[in-house]
């Protein structure tokens, strides 16, 4: 069995947490192995949570499958990944870190990374996502959150923030295709600050609420059903009317920008 070079710091109380190796053949007929961390943190008595995930490479999934504070469960190669999960408190305030260590490698070394968090859903968020080569699936639906900052590497990304009411959007893009879900029920105005890259980004908004982009530096194709162009800008038709407006600006893509009202 190998040496782990896991990092864990938490300054809560944890209800479980396991090792485990697991050993595959690759490509040469010879054994590796799958390393598994799986970390649970109880509540404690924040109510904010200060979030930033940085994962370099592989898959991430998000989702809200817990009724702690937070799960996270690690699979990967320990050649190819450092995980590290920290946990803080201080008064009202909860700070979670989850992070994978590793030197910047080639896409296919990274197929059998993943990391899977589940956070719960009662709780206050903002959130930090700093992510690499790979594939993102982060559903936080429903979730408070008063800011997100996002990086995105190169691959695929889909993010839901639907019924979330996010006040605060900015966003760092990559190479490959990204989804931003902020449809549902909007309770304040939104500043969404997207700095494309190269590829596909959709986002999806509601039919009901207010939303402009203005796109600038941009070159490719923009489809924006439903809505009145005017420049560089288009606007929906309840944004006259509307209590909350969504305001995006969007900066430096090349590719294919789709804006979906539902």
């Amino acid at each position: 069995m190998r040496k782990y070079k896991l990092s864990i710091v938490v300054a809560a109380a944890i209800l479980f947490s396991s090792f485990v190796s697991i050993p595959i053949l690759n490509e040469s007929g010879f054994n590796e192995e799958i390393n598994e961390l799986r970390q649970k943190i109880n509540l404690g008595k924040a109510k904010v949570i200060k979030t930033l995930i940085n994962i370099k490479g592989g898959k991430l999934i998000i989702n809200n499958n817990t009724n702690d504070l937070a799960e996270v469960e690690f699979q990967y190669k320990e050649k190819y990944w450092n995980p590290n999960v920290s946990y803080t408190e201080n008064s009202n305030t909860g700070k979670l870190i989850v992070k994978s260590n590793t030197i910047l490698i080639n896409d296919k070394e990274f197929e059998d990374n993943e990391c899977i968090i589940a956070l719960n859903k009662k709780l206050n968020y903002s959130l930090g996502l700093d992510l690499g080569i790979g594939i993102a699936e982060v559903n936080m639906e429903g979730y408070h959150i008063d800011k997100a900052l996002l990086r995105l590497g190169v691959g695929s990304f889909d993010l839901n923030f639907a019924n979330t009411s996010i006040p605060l959007l900015k966003v760092q893009a990559g190479i490959g295709e990204a989804v931003f879900n902020l449809s549902g029920k909007w309770n304040n105005n939104l500043a969404a600050n997207i700095k494309a890259g190269i590829g596909e980004v959709e986002f999806i908004v509601p039919h009901d609420v207010g939303v402009r982009f203005k796109i600038n530096g941009f070159l490719g194709e923009v489809s924006a059903k439903g809505f009145r162009k005017s420049g560089k800008t288009y606007i929906n038709k309840a944004y006259s009317e509307s209590e909350f407006k969504l305001e995006f600006d969007v900066t430096g893509a090349i590719g294919s920008i789709k804006i979906t009202q539902i």
